[in-house]
């Protein structure tokens, strides 16, 4: 199986996708103009099914396009399967007629909801034929192809005679759609996630590389990234344009895909910690694990990767205060706290010069994981706590994702989850989620290993916990108001001088 360079998608069928992109979940811009511009696309062969015609075999298609405006430079991936359709004519994004096409999804699968039809779709596709355009993400003819153009840690085996390790029986694509898109897939490899990347970020995915370092030295508690697709291109193909001079040590690769093991029997963090709260249930056990797991990937992290110097702290409580500025500039209800919030500050910068003079007072900078909440983890009564989704912010470049940091900056990231949790839960109690916080933050440092004292690591928490909370109470106002009163109640707690 390969997977090869081919045609751009036409204008055709670039108009149907202007009208689709923007409404998915995982759409980076929302709320701004901007072009599709295609950049790259590739073709990847679908494997051969007994008895089908060669005639009918889908086309499976990865189109990058680059999202440009006002600010905006970005690269999605636009996974697409092309099946031929009926011969009569349809108009530019129709839906296809009544019995036309279906996926090849196999036995007992829905086929994936078809996007539109178009005469013309590019990618290699023959003009004049009437194409039914799918999101390849969803469809099973996408999934097969991916498998087998990917790069493996080891070739999966049978489960026994007459056993297909690639066996797409059960596969789903997953409903609820985050920053990516994943499928289940329960019959491949022992059973997998597949995780579609749409936001592409030049250069090696933290997601396949530190995983692989943890799973490579031991540590359980990441699910093992099994199989990943990474893709290059020639200097002559590098994005023109503001941003983008020509860099000859610059990477001209991305990863499209990575495959991990499924994690049975597991349940989302952030749905297990709601649950507990509408149920009026304490959540301080599990709390308490979750903070000895993240103690002990963060030391993981420290034995895999080098470790930085200290961290400055005259440096972090500038960033900290030009961000603080910039949220405070951003939202009216920050803007009546500002005299607050400078001397918390102020009192935050008093306390770390205090202990700068000590040597190994400060934690050193390390690899973190970079957007740690309760959704980026995992708990199963068989297994404990995993964590996934190690590539950080994906709208942030990878220089910037894997740039050592504080591991503390994981720490407050599940400390402001908490407070989520209690408020969408209904928690009928406020005590819940302080009950939650204590007892994850005192498991977090008698298990962590870093030496940091705890008068300067509660500084240090605190202050990164603010920070957090300052900027959802921007991200609320402007996305989702209602729930602004969530991250200002915790701006107005850390302020006062309550945990």
């Amino acid at each position: 199986m390969t997977l090869r360079r081919t045609d751009l998608p036409s204008s055709e069928l670039m108009t149907l996708l202007d009208a689709w992109l923007p409404e998915r979940r995982w759409y980076p811009v929302k709320g701004v103009a901007v072009r599709h511009v295609p950049w790259l696309s590739f073709a990847l062969d679908v494997p051969a099914t007994a008895g089908q015609d060669p005639a009918r075999d889908p086309r499976v298609v990865l189109h990058l396009l680059r999202l440009l405006g006002d600010g905006v430079d970005l690269v999605v991936q636009v996974p697409l399967v092309l099946e031929p359709g009926d011969a009569s004519p349809a108009a530019p994004g129709a839906a296809p007629p009544p019995g036309g096409a279906a996926p090849s999804a196999g036995p007992g699968r829905a086929p994936a909801a078809p996007r539109g039809t178009v005469r013309d779709a590019g990618g290699g596709a023959t003009a004049g034929t009437a194409w039914v355009v799918h999101d390849g993400a969803a469809h099973p003819a996408c999934w097969a192809a991916l498998l087998a153009v990917a790069d493996w840690e080891t070739t999966p085996a049978a489960g026994g005679a007459g056993t297909d390790p690639f066996d797409l029986g059960g596969g789903r694509a997953l409903s609820v759609e985050q920053s990516n898109s994943s499928v289940l897939l329960p019959g491949v490899a022992g059973g997998t996630m597949l995780k579609v990347l749409r936001a592409i970020a030049i250069g090696p995915n933290p997601d396949v590389t530190i995983p692989r370092a943890l799973a490579a030295q031991g540590w359980a508690g990441v699910p093992r990234p099994l199989a990943w697709l990474e893709v290059g291109w020639d200097a002559t193909d590098d994005p023109a344009g503001p941003g983008h001079a020509p860099d000859p040590a610059s990477p001209r690769s991305a990863h499209l895909a990575i495959l991990s093991e499924f994690v049975d029997g597991a349940r989302d963090g952030f749905d297990l910690a709601c649950a507990y709260a509408g149920q009026g249930s304490s959540f301080a056990d599990l709390a308490a694990d979750l903070g000895r797991v993240l103690a002990d990937l963060h030391a993981a992290l420290r034995r895999a990767f080098d470790v930085g110097s200290p961290v400055d702290a005259r440096w972090l409580v500038a960033d900290l205060r030009r961000r603080s500025d910039e949220a405070v500039t951003s939202s009216s209800a920050l803007g009546r706290r500002a005299t607050e919030i400078a001397a918390f500050w102020d009192r935050t910068a008093a306390r770390l010069a205090s202990v700068t003079r000590v040597p190994d007072a400060l934690p050193r900078l390390q690899t973190v994981h970079g957007d740690l909440h309760l959704g980026q983890v995992l708990h199963a009564r068989r297994f404990g706590w995993k964590v996934l989704d190690f590539e950080g912010e994906p709208l942030r470049p990878v220089a910037e994702r894997t740039r050592p940091d504080l591991a503390l900056r994981d720490v407050a990231g599940i400390v402001r989850s908490f407070d989520y949790a209690a408020a969408v839960g209904r928690a009928p109690d406020a005590a819940w989620a302080v009950q939650a916080r204590a007892a994850f933050l005192d498991a977090y440092e008698r298990a962590d290993t870093a030496g940091v004292d705890h008068a300067t690591s509660e500084a240090l928490v605190r202050a990164l916990t603010l920070d957090k909370a300052l900027y959802e109470v921007v991200y609320e106002s402007r996305n989702r108001p209602d729930w602004e009163p969530i991250p200002l109640a915790a701006v107005d707690r850390l302020l006062a001088g309550n945990a």
